[in-house]
């Protein structure tokens, strides 16, 4: 978003503007109610808009993937698919204490827009308990070398205490992307195979 323009009050779909409350709290529903998965699409992206705005459409789709696109333009209207380093459940109180610490902004009382929390989240300087578990968490762990055995334990058990903790439903998605990969893989090594042999 270029310095210059104005924060979006909504979305246009189809020549039609429609008018939206991005706080970042109604899109903290959305996105939970997008994660739903005992609903159909329509009901789903019906009651993801419904955290949006008073009256969705009948067809909530085009504008649900309006918002997606617009909310999350780096993945292409889809939400982040990297390795998680943050649940806005999990990370809710230290998130507010970050908040309030760096910008002097409360969280429980403060409107913001989602782009407005999203960079001012992103930018948190060093500092915090939340920047301080963040680092933890995005922190590789180095080779094993004779000289680094107490570091990697410390780090490991840093990691542990401090994890994204995952729903059943993200560790089936990564459960079957593991299998997907494993399988293309037995693929690709099958087709070397019938190739080296000919």
């Amino acid at each position: 978003m270029k310095l210059q323009e104005r924060l979006p009050g909504g979305v246009i779909v189809d020549g039609r503007k429609y008018r939206l409350d991005f706080d970042f709290r109604n899109v903290l529903s959305m996105l939970e109610t997008l994660a739903r998965d005992d609903l159909m699409p329509d009901a789903r992206a019906w009651l993801a808009l419904k955290c949006l705005m008073k009256h969705p459409p009948k067809n909530p789709l085009p504008v649900i993937a309006a918002v997606k696109a617009l909310l999350f333009p780096d993945s292409g209207g889809k939400q982040p698919t990297q390795k998680k380093l943050t649940d806005f459940k999990q990370d809710a109180d230290l998130i507010r204490a970050a908040f309030l610490q760096a910008y002097k902004i409360n969280l429980w009382r403060d409107s913001l827009h989602w782009m407005e929390f999203t960079a001012l989240l992103n930018a948190l300087p060093e500092g915090s308990r939340y920047s301080e578990i963040l680092g933890i968490r995005a922190r590789p762990m180095p080779k094993p070398t004779k000289y680094n055995q107490e570091e990697r334990k410390w780090l490991a058990q840093a990691k542990a205490a401090c994890a994204v903790q995952m729903s059943d439903k993200e560790r089936e998605s990564i459960l079957h992307a593991s299998m997907h990969r494993t399988a293309a893989s037995l693929l690709r090594l099958a087709e070397r195979g019938e190739q080296s042999a000919k």
